[in-house]
């Protein structure tokens, strides 16, 4: 199941990278204190932006994330919003919601594409009456 979902992850993200397409896709790679997540989404310097995040270690988890750009200059985005995901795929999953704090730092002049993406969000897992905080910092790359 694993395999037929990155394959179709990896056929949707190709087929959004067509030469005349006017669309702007971001991708990215965070590390945040409980795993690895690899990220696809639109723009994140529009002033409202999503994001669909992948975790694959021990147990995959799925996201999705809402944004909206606080401040926004050419060479830093600061953002909240909300997450919903799912922790655990298929064997005994749990819902949970969170709520990101995130600065995204593009300090190359020639390249605003490429930023350092730090970011923080308690999580509220209800299932479960749990909640923590997950950081991390992360690489992301915008297809202009």
């Amino acid at each position: 199941m694993m395999k037929k979902f990155l394959f179709a992850a990896l056929a949707v993200f190709l087929l959004l990278q067509h030469e005349e397409s006017k669309a702007q896709v971001s991708v990215g790679i965070y590390q945040q204190n409980f795993g690895t997540y690899l990220a696809v989404g639109s723009d994140p310097d529009k002033k409202m932006f999503g994001e669909g995040r992948l975790e694959g270690g021990n147990e995959v988890d799925i996201e999705g994330t809402f944004g909206y750009n606080f401040i926004q200059k050419e060479e830093v985005n600061f953002y909240s919003g909300v997450h919903a995901g799912i922790i655990n795929v298929g064997e005994g999953s749990s819902g949970y919601f969170g709520i990101p704090l995130g600065v995204l730092v593009k300090p190359f002049p020639a390249t605003r594409n490429f930023g350092f993406l730090l970011e923080a969000s308690p999580l509220f897992i209800p299932s479960v009456d749990t909640s923590y905080l997950r950081a991390g910092i992360g690489l992301k790359y915008t297809f202009r």
